[in-house]
C-alpha cells in the first residue's frame, strides 16, 4: 500500500467478512467500541494527512471525543512538537556520516529517485543522505502532500488541539525511534525493491488517495478492503512488520483502559483496527466485544 501517512503508517487498510457486510447498508463510522461496564475505550481509526476536500470530519469523532477524558496516539503528540524531536528524527533517518544513497542502492534506483524529485521540483540530491527506509516513508508524504494532504488537517493534530485546550491528557504508545526502527528488519535488498515499488505507483497515487479516503469516512470496510488488496506496495512483509507485531504490543495498553473508571479514545491510523490480526480481531479472540459505531452512535 501507499503510504499516505505517518506516514499512513498507513494508513489504511480493512478486511471484514461476516456480519459486516449486512452492517455496511447503514452508514458506518471508522470507529470501535469496547466497553467492560464501567468504563469504554473508543478505537477510532485515523487518516493522519487530509485534504481540505476531505473535510469536516464525520460528526462521530467529535461525539466519541466528548465522552473520553483521556486520549492515546500512536506517538506523543507533545513529543512531536519539539523541535528536538524534528533533530532526532533527522538523526535516525540519516545514513552514518560518510555514505551516501549510492553507497546502498543500486545505480537505476538512484537514477529513478533523482528523476523522481525533478519532476516533483525538489533538488535532485534531496534523498542523498537519508537511508532507504525514511526514503521510503518520505515518498509516500510527498506524494500525500503533492495532493493536498496536509498534516496539520489530519485527526492526530485535529485532536491533540483540542485535547490541550480542554486540558484532556494524552499520551502515545510508541516513540519515533521504534516507529523507524520498523525497517531495520528488513534486508536492503527488499527495502530497495519497496522503493521501486513506491515509485511505480505515484503515478496512480491520487486517485487511490481519493478511493481510501472516501470509504474510510463512510465507514466502508469492504471497500478499504477491495482498494488495500489493489496496492502491491503494502506487500504481507511489511503489513507483518508495520501493523500486526505492532497491534500486538498494543492489546495490553487497551486493556490497562479498559480497566480505568473513565472513558479513553485511542486514536491510531484505521489500518490497525481491521482486518486479521488487527487491534479488533485480536481482542475479540480475548473474548471482548467490539462493536463498529453507526454514524448516529453516541
Amino acid at each position: 500500500m501507499k503510504r499516505f501517512p505517518s506516514a499512513i503508517l498507513v494508513a489504511l487498510v480493512l478486511g471484514f467478512g461476516g456480519s459486516l457486510a449486512a452492517k455496511e447498508k447503514r452508514a458506518m463510522a471508522p470507529i470501535w467500541r469496547v466497553s467492560d461496564g464501567d468504563s469504554t475505550v473508543f478505537l477510532a481509526g485515523s487518516v493522519h494527512l487530509l485534504r481540505e476536500g476531505d473535510l469536516p470530519l464525520p460528526d462521530a469523532f467529535d461525539r466519541v471525543y466528548a465522552r473520553s477524558e483521556e486520549l492515546v496516539f500512536e506517538i506523543d503528540m507533545a513529543r512531536m512538537s519539539l523541535p528536538e524531536t524534528a533533530s532526532q528524527m533527522r538523526e535516525l533517518g540519516s545514513l552514518p556520516e560518510g555514505e551516501s544513497l549510492s553507497d546502498r542502492l543500486a545505480e537505476k534506483t538512484v537514477d529513478r529517485l533523482r528523476a523522481y524529485l525533478r519532476r516533483r521540483g525538489v533538488h535532485e540530491d534531496f534523498f542523498e543522505t537519508y537511508a532507504p527506509g525514511m526514503i521510503f516513508l518520505l515518498l509516500s508524504s510527498f506524494e500525500a502532500k503533492r495532493h493536498g494532504a496536509k498534516p496539520e488537517l489530519g485527526l492526530e493534530a485535529t485532536y491533540y488541539t483540542k485535547s490541550v485546550k480542554d486540558g484532556k491528557p494524552s499520551r502515545g504508545l510508541e516513540t519515533i525511534a521504534f516507529q523507524l526502527s520498523r525497517f531495520d528488519h528488513f534486508e536492503p535488498a527488499k527495502v530497495e525493491e519497496l522503493i521501486n515499488r513506491a515509485l511505480d505507483e505515484t503515478a496512480d497515487s491520487g486517485e487511490t488517495l481519493d478511493k481510501m479516503t472516501a470509504a474510510w469516512k463512510t465507514g466502508n470496510a469492504s471497500e478499504l478492503a477491495r482498494v488495500i488488496s489493489e496496492e502491491e506496495t503494502f506487500s504481507p512483509e511489511l503489513r507483518e512488520v508495520l501493523l500486526i507485531e505492532r497491534n500486538r504490543n498494543w492489546i495490553p495498553e487497551i486493556e490497562k483502559a479498559l480497566a480505568k473508571e473513565h472513558d479513553v479514545m485511542f486514536l491510531v491510523g484505521a489500518a490497525h483496527l481491521v482486518g486479521e490480526e488487527s487491534v479488533v480481531d485480536l481482542l475479540r479472540r480475548k473474548g471482548l466485544e467490539v462493536t463498529q459505531l453507526t454514524a448516529g452512535d453516541r
